[in-house]
């Protein structure tokens, strides 16, 4: 296994003050302002290890490779106000990080779960610092016609959304890895409304602990979330109703550029089926779908695949901008 002790680490302050912890890898001839960057934003519920499997291989292929601990997750600050977990102001956030790391240049943005929201949102707001998008698990989803609060999401569709009642008024126990963390071979039903309260009150029986990662690297997203804690991470669900907000204030074009490469990944879940996908085509045109057999957590279920999967793609285009 990948020992998170290994990878280059650091923290860094923002010009809004804010602390992050971050990976940060740098290939061997690395030259700044030139040598090709990706920034892996993780997803729910994670940190920068998320993307152990992946950081290799790309600094391998030559390229500078961030991967920080997003707002409210593990070294990073965690305040309170939840508008600034959403998927724009996530954006920001990941702007400022790379401004004050001073890589000024398009990069590649890398995005799973929550954290392809935010890239997503990334490549709508800030366009011109968009080198290629690659998301995983989660397609693009448009501007929101109406406020949206988790009642509102759970109502419209509770067989989807029904976990984010309980998640946003509970902390996560470890039992929930164990539940979420699962191979297409041993699926956990958790996100109808009422299955994920069962599953952490033990009441619903699972088939072991979790297959997609080892007793070792489960112990250290166990004791990584004891110790920050959960609550914070929450804030990405509790600020459902911050998105339509924002969205209004800014009024930024939610169609993403035909010359804008963008690859999406999609798994074997609700999220990902081919009309979900494809009704999304109107605002990115561009976008290429790979499918893969997994469950949600690809980059662990299918980490050789997924690394070789963005690596040719990222190597593809990148030759194709410098021709």
């Amino acid at each position: 296994m990948a020992e998170p002790t290994s990878f280059n680490q650091r923290d860094i302050k923002l010009a809004n003050g804010r602390k992050y912890h971050l990976c940060d890898e740098l290939p061997e001839c690395y030259e700044h302002g030139k040598t090709p960057v990706l920034l892996c934003i993780h997803g729910f519920p994670e940190y920068w290890y998320e993307w152990r499997y992946l950081i290799g291989p790309f600094v391998r292929r030559g390229w500078r490779v961030l991967a920080p601990d997003t707002l409210g997750y593990g070294g990073t600050d965690k305040p309170s106000d939840r508008s600034l977990y959403t998927p724009l102001s996530m954006a920001a956030e990941m702007a400022a990080l790379l401004t004050a790391l001073d890589l000024l240049q398009p990069v590649v943005i890398v995005g799973h779960d929550w954290g392809a929201a935010a890239a997503w949102a990334f490549a709508v707001r800030y366009r011109e610092r968009t080198r290629a998008l690659v998301t995983l698990s989660i397609p693009y989803f448009p501007p929101l016609s109406q406020p949206l609060t988790i009642a509102r999401a759970v109502a419209l569709d509770p067989n989807m959304y029904g976990y984010w009642q309980y998640l946003t008024s509970q902390e996560a126990l470890p039992r929930f890895i164990d539940c979420i963390y699962r191979s297409l071979d041993t699926p956990v039903q958790f996100t109808p409304l009422g299955a994920c309260e069962k599953l952490l009150k033990d009441e619903t029986k699972i088939a072991g602990p979790t297959d997609v990662m080892s007793a070792k690297e489960r112990a250290f997203y166990i004791e990584t979330f004891e110790r920050e804690g959960i609550d914070a991470p929450m804030n990405y669900y509790r600020s459902a109703d911050c998105r339509y907000e924002q969205e209004q204030a800014l009024k930024l074009d939610p169609v993403l550029p035909k010359s804008m490469p963008i690859l999406f990944i999609a798994t074997k879940e609700p999220f990902c089926t081919p009309a979900r996908v494809e009704a999304t085509r109107p605002f990115v045109p561009s976008m290429e779908v790979e499918r893969l057999a997994s469950n949600h957590f690809v980059m662990l279920e299918k980490r050789d695949e997924v690394a070789q999967i963005i690596g040719d793609w990222v190597e593809k285009k990148l030759e194709k901008q410098n021709t």
